[in-house]
């Protein structure tokens, strides 16, 4: 299990890289089948671009973009999209068929 903040074409406060490592390690703890988060800043014009990326057992992949003026919001709104895919992938695992 492991985590990667990347950071590219712009240099952040060591705060905003520890709230999207603790927002990844949140989505590991939720999701026991997640083996690897990998959450990649970036800057596209005056936005800032948060995408998240999730590989786990039981092929549990997902992905979530989100581009915004605020660094926190993007960070917190690529991370839902990917837990409401994941949350969707876990509900069919545990879907019982007739």
């Amino acid at each position: 299990m492991s985590v990667e903040v990347t950071v590219r074409h712009l240099d952040i406060s060591e705060t905003i890289q520890q709230f999207a490592h603790a927002k990844a390690d949140k989505l590991m703890g939720e999701f026991k089948p997640i083996e690897f988060v990998r959450i990649v800043l970036d800057k596209d014009g005056p936005f800032y671009l948060s995408e998240t990326f999730v590989q786990g057992g039981r092929h549990m992949n997902a992905e979530g973009k989100h581009r915004d003026s605020d660094m926190i919001t993007a960070i917190n709104v690529s991370v839902e999209r990917v837990e409401t895919q994941l949350r969707k992938q876990m509900e069919k695992l545990h879907e019982v068929r007739p």
